[in-house]
């Protein structure tokens, strides 16, 4: 059985449809990679699996239950949890501060939620700079903050939208180690990427999105060759 199903997921924005009839499921402990060109839907897809944005029609479940226009916070006491491509922490606050506040959601106590910070930044690498200011880090380390933020949740399904976007190449390779040690850690994954390199490593399977719909879906190596995918990003036209 699937862990999070997406049936039939579409939203309007006036006359405008963002996602038409998007159907996929991802199973416990694997990574999917959904890709596409810029425009496709993807982040919008996000928003409305995590409660930012309301279906104009479809459904989502976690774990068999529907949470499929609930609030934000709501979805991510179910288990649901997301990065943003563009991280915005609170930058006055120090690392373990930002990644606190996020803990709070599983832990009524400041103490309790201070420790789970304090784990989520040792596994991500972050535990040095716990005392630093949000606004002083690099970008990846602010990549990774967000990653913790998200973490301290403690999500059964983690989004991660463009967590390698800006970083250079060794960089991204050791991004890449850091979500497939998210998933051998117990947690699901659904990763929006345009690094094809990061994607064709580390995803299970890959989805594809193109004008909102669904072009493609399967193994990384079979999806790339795929013509509607080729026609996708190099805009030769449909096949």
């Amino acid at each position: 059985m699937a862990l999070l199903e997406v049936e039939g997921l579409t939203r309007f924005f006036g006359g405008l449809r963002a996602v038409g009839d998007l159907s996929f499921a991802v199973r416990e402990g694997e990574i999917l990679g959904l890709i596409g060109p810029n425009g496709a839907g993807k982040t919008t897809v996000f928003n409305l699996v995590t409660g930012f944005l309301r279906p104009s029609r479809g459904e989502v479940r976690l774990d068999g239950r529907s949470v499929a226009g609930r609030k934000p916070h709501a979805v991510a006491r179910r288990g649901i949890a997301r990065t943003f491509q563009i991280v915005k922490p609170f930058p006055g606050l120090s690392v373990k501060e930002n990644v606190t506040l996020a803990a709070f959601l599983r832990h009524r106590r400041r103490a309790g939620a201070e420790e789970a910070a304090l784990a989520v930044l040792d596994r991500l690498g972050l535990s040095q700079r716990a005392a630093t200011r949000a606004g002083e880090l690099t970008l990846m380390e602010q990549k990774r903050l967000e990653m913790a933020r998200a973490l301290a949740t403690e999500p059964r399904v983690l989004l991660l939208d463009e967590p390698m976007g800006g970083l250079n190449p060794s960089e991204v390779d050791v991004a890449s180690e850091l979500v497939d040690g998210i998933r051998r850690s117990g947690v699901t994954v659904v990763l929006v990427e345009h690094v094809m390199k990061a994607i064709m490593r580390i995803s299970d399977r890959v989805l594809v999105m193109h004008h909102g719909e669904k072009i493609a879906e399967g193994p990384p190596a079979e999806v790339v060759r795929d013509p509607a995918v080729i026609s996708a990003y190099f805009g030769q036209g449909r096949a």
